[in-house]
């Protein structure tokens, strides 16, 4: 598992023997099963998740209904940003979509390491930038993208994702109901 986070960092930048044993000294390892909750919505979350193996999602709740804002997978970090950055409660839910083994660093093991290791600022300044834009093409896609359009990028970006997410949830992150998504799978051409 942690050669995988290694070998995934070092995709991203170069980093030194002795930032790596720093990093590899702070790692957990956490096992989540399916529909576990990792973080409440209102709670304070100090923690950033890389994924091994499993799935998971971000909501929110508003009026009663349940709003996905991401979905994320094997290699891939995840946090609640608000939470984590700026250290504020939580405005969203993160939970399993299936059984998840992951590693963790807190928010303090990762200062730490920023202060020590000027490759692993490096590193979290591209994993911010890179979140940054992930973010900004998120609003740019829901803004003026059809939800044909939406889906499409979707498969593309994770073409396993009909297999892992329950239809509801694909539906309820494009900003449709499931008979629309119903829909445009029967006839969007990928």
């Amino acid at each position: 598992m942690r050669q995988q986070f290694f070998n995934a960092l070092s995709s991203i930048t170069t980093l030194s023997q002795e930032t790596i044993a720093d990093i590899d000294q702070c790692l957990a390892e956490a096992h989540f099963p399916k529909n576990a909750t990792i973080v409440q919505e209102g709670a304070l979350s100090s923690k950033m998740y890389f994924i091994f193996k499993g799935a998971t999602r971000a909501f929110y709740f508003h009026q009663g209904k349940e709003y996905t804002d991401w979905f994320m997978f094997e290699n891939m970090f995840m946090c609640s940003l608000l939470s984590f950055f700026g250290g504020q409660a939580s405005a969203q839910c993160i939970e399993t979509l299936e059984a998840s083994d992951m590693l963790v660093l807190t928010r303090e093991q990762i200062n730490w390491l920023c202060d020590k290791h000027h490759d692993m600022q490096k590193l979290n300044s591209i994993l911010l930038t890179n979140g940054l834009i992930s973010l900004q093409q998120n609003v740019i896609d829901q803004r003026f993208k059809t939800a044909q359009e939406r889906y499409v990028i979707l498969l593309k970006t994770f073409p396993q994702i009909i297999q892992r997410v329950p239809l509801k949830h694909i539906a309820s992150y494009l900003g449709i109901t499931q008979e629309t998504l119903s829909r445009i799978r029967a006839v969007a051409i990928i």
